[in-house]
């Protein structure tokens, strides 16, 4: 282990720091509906409001994404698009194992 100590500071660009934020934040809220859907089932019904699980998922997967985009944006930069194609693939395929 390392005695070494960093500094910490919080990101000094205002709309970078932001846009950080608001995707912490949307990331929070679908990982909430995430938990909710695993317990009470994403076709099921919310008890106390009686939000359906799965329309309030693909809500918040929504959120996700536009607040990603956004942070790309800002960030002025790009995903790594054959890193997403190999975790697709990967997901597809155990969605195979899974299946059979």
């Amino acid at each position: 282990m390392s005695d070494l100590i960093s500094l910490w500071k919080p990101e000094p660009d205002l709309v970078t720091h932001q846009a950080l934020g608001k995707s912490l934040e949307e990331c929070g809220e679908l990982s909430k509906i995430l938990a909710r859907c695993l317990i009470q089932g994403v076709n099921e019904v919310e008890p106390i409001t009686l939000a359906l699980n799965k329309q309030e998922l693909l809500k918040e997967i929504a959120d996700v994404y536009a607040a990603t985009t956004w942070l790309l944006e800002v960030l002025d930069d790009k995903l790594d698009e054959e890193r997403v194609k190999r975790k697709l693939e990967g997901f597809r395929r155990w969605d195979k194992m899974l299946t059979e």
